[in-house]
């Protein structure tokens, strides 16, 4: 596996950017489109403008098409009428340096700690694979985010989903 090294803040990260490439080329779509929901459509809607130009183009030099996320999902409403959005990516290599955001927990499971980019957008690194479009699964670095995103489709917020 041919890598090279993207340096991101604290992280050092190695990647294998053809294979995630072509992982990436072989998806029709993010996660969000494959679901009917409204809060997967208002995020579709909005995704171009989610990611900060800098995590843009570092996702770009990992292999990752932004366009196809794995997962996207709403948290909640926050008091300033933005909805807080989480989702994940992948890239195969692994993470050489810098701190891992899933933080276990005493008694099971974990918290997440992701780094702050923007008000509005935060990003974090570790090991994992969870529903990933890759078909081997060993090696992947999961790319974690959260950003507040206003509700920009013409359909009602759904509730209890």
């Amino acid at each position: 596996m041919p890598t090279s090294t993207v340096y991101y803040q604290g992280w050092a990260l190695e990647v294998d950017r053809d294979l995630t490439q072509q992982t990436y080329a072989a998806v029709a779509g993010g996660g969000a489109n494959a679901c009917v929901c409204n809060d997967c459509k208002n995020y579709a809607a909005y995704r171009d403008h989610i990611f900060p130009a800098e995590i843009a183009a570092l996702l770009a030099d990992l292999g990752i098409d932004y366009r196809k996320e794995v997962e996207a999902l709403r948290y909640e409403v926050l008091p300033t009428g933005l909805h807080h959005v989480a989702g994940w990516f992948h890239f195969k290599g692994r993470v050489l340096a810098g701190p891992d955001y899933r933080e276990p927990l005493p008694g099971g499971g974990h918290t997440l700690h992701l780094t702050s980019v923007a008000p509005d957008f935060s990003i974090g690194f570790a090991a994992g694979s969870d529903l990933a479009h890759f078909e081997d699964k060993t090696g992947l670095v999961q790319v974690e985010f959260e950003a507040n995103i206003p509700w920009v489709i013409d359909k009602a917020l759904e509730t209890g989903n």
